[in-house]
């Protein structure tokens, strides 16, 4: 370069010069928008040179679409997968799955797989229709030391370098030359990678259901019915005499009085009598029959409707002391590996237990005998009482409580009497009225809802009173029966209203609790009469 060029000054729009030692500029740079820029200028050369490039990036746009497109159609010819779904052969739910009420009820593998891949519910989640990680736009440090074009690294869905201007623009440059056009540039145009490999057009299958009919099938679980107390007493009379038999024939051998039936079964690996093995085997097999005598007995006992009826006979915790005591004597066997034999002290217990349990049943169904004859005595549930309402409310009320002293006769109160009827006035106080509540609380099967306090000194008015509102309130609460009275008015005789409003409160309470307690026995006989009939 001459010194008179080196002087020459320059021009603000000249373009700079490559410096010195500089390489050749790469065919492609960092983004076209320095080429548009300095496009921009209004020489015609320039311009010229502008529309020229373009035309070439559309040539080159619509060639490499057409490769594109070239290759999915030439790999999805080749490839048979289809997208998501593939008709099972033999398909089935796994062993853990099939214990699961929740899983059998959805219905086939193969509906589920047919449903989720025509729906797409799943596109993208997993498997092979999982989308790849997209990593992070990086610099390619290559260009600052001259060795490689400038070139920024993108995350695309396909998985390889382009210019993000060109893929918004939906057209890229001629690369072929640069040795920018690889398997991936052709991989996957619409970003799915992999999931490219599979057709999105379905073919209905006739043998499937379509994917909008629901194959769920709830399953109602079935719960067996609860044994009733008759059940529970048969196996519990069962187990005790199974029980009291192989030990009345342990005590008959260490005796030495024990002879074996005729038709004894005999078994080939039977051990000696009075070994060790002997005593082992004996000593299991008392074990397994006690063992179920306590548990039927347990469960008699926490499953009985009348708990206070077995109260009655034995109390509670000497039931339970007697248990514990067979529980402890089994315990002491077993610890020590049944060695010798079965002790007399031990067998002596359990004995002991199992004629006590049979002595209990034996005393609880003499009470039910007497109940039972008790109701065949009450008159009011059978005959005519058209015409008769008041005797047959009357003689319900003596058949509560027959112990109480004899009420009088029951004639129906009159609007024009000032003074109550002989009946009205026994029941004025309050206090016969609530002994009656409490007795049948008690001849009912459900036995809550008594009233546990009251006063039986009734000579101050407002005691009178309470035993009123006592037995009202109660009614309601266990006979569901809403009575409403003047309490007050009753004990202050306070007009005769107020009496022809206590007489229709007592009729009504009568007619809630005698047809409660007349389906009880209807609902006791129906039970037995099915229990027999099993």
């Amino acid at each position: 370069m001459s010194a008179e060029t080196e002087n020459r000054p320059h021009s603000p729009e000249a373009a700079p010069s490559q410096a010195i030692g500089a390489k050749p500029e790469p065919a492609r740079a960092l983004s076209a928008a320095s080429t548009t820029s300095q496009g921009s200028s209004t020489d015609a050369n320039s311009r010229d040179s502008l529309g020229s490039e373009l035309s070439s990036r559309m040539s080159n746009s619509s060639r490499m679409s057409t490769m594109s497109m070239q290759s999915i159609s030439g790999r999805s010819s080749s490839r048979t997968r289809r997208r998501g779904f593939m008709r099972p052969q033999g398909t089935d739910f796994a062993a853990s799955a099939k214990s699961r009420e929740s899983v059998m009820s959805l219905g086939s593998i193969a509906h589920l797989q047919y449903y989720f891949a025509r729906t797409g519910l799943l596109d993208g989640k997993g498997g092979q229709l999982a989308r790849k990680k997209q990593p992070r736009a990086t610099l390619d440090l290559a260009v600052l030391e001259g060795t490689a074009p400038m070139t920024v690294h993108t995350p695309t869905t396909a998985g390889f370098d382009v210019d993000p201007s060109f893929v918004s623009m939906g057209s890229s440059p001629d690369l072929s030359g640069q040795g920018f056009i690889t398997d991936n540039v052709m991989e996957s145009p619409t970003g799915l990678g992999e999931m490219d490999d599979f057709s999105d057009d379905f073919e209905e299958d006739p043998d499937i259901l379509p994917p909008t009919v629901s194959t769920y099938n709830h399953r109602q679980k079935v719960v067996p019915k609860p044994p009733t107390v008759a059940e529970l007493k048969a196996e519990l009379e069962t187990t005790l005499q199974d029980a009291l038999k192989v030990l009345k024939e342990a005590k008959a051998r260490k005796a030495g009085s024990f002879h074996a039936p005729s038709d004894a079964p005999q078994y080939a690996n039977m051990p000696a009598e009075n070994t060790q093995s002997w005593y082992e085997l004996q000593g299991m097999n008392i074990l397994d029959f006690v063992t179920l005598a306590i548990r039927a007995a347990k469960n008699y006992y926490t499953a009985h409707e009348l708990p206070d009826r077995l109260d009655s006979i034995k109390s509670e915790k000497q039931i339970r002391t007697d248990l514990l005591g067979v529980m402890e004597v089994l315990k002491q066997m077993a610890t020590r590996n049944f060695k010798d034999g079965m002790k007399d002290e031990e067998i002596d217990t359990m004995v002991a237990w199992i004629e006590s349990v049979f002595d209990i049943l034996k005393k609880e169904a003499a009470i039910e005998a007497t109940e039972q004859a008790e109701r065949q005595s009450w008159s009011w549930m059978t005959g005519d009482w058209e015409g008769r309402e008041l005797e047959r409310e009357r003689q319900f009320l003596i058949s509560m409580d027959p112990d109480d002293e004899p009420l009088p006769e029951w004639t129906p109160a009159s609007s024009a009497a000032e003074q109550p009827t002989p009946f009205l006035e026994a029941m004025q106080n309050g206090l016969r009225l609530v002994r009656l509540h409490n007795a049948a609380v008690k001849k009912s099967r459900r036995r809550f809802g008594a009233i546990p306090t009251f006063h039986v000194d009734t000579q101050k008015p407002y005691r009178s009173a309470d035993n009123l509102r006592y037995w009202a309130k109660a009614a309601e609460l266990r006979f569901e029966c809403h009575i409403s009275i003047d309490a007050l008015g009753i004990v202050y005789n306070n007009g005769p209203q107020v009496w022809l409003d206590f007489e229709a409160a007592i009729l009504r309470w009568c007619a809630h609790v005698r047809e409660e307690i007349t389906n009880d026995r209807k609902k006791a006989f129906s039970l037995l009469d099915e229990f027999t009939f099993r």
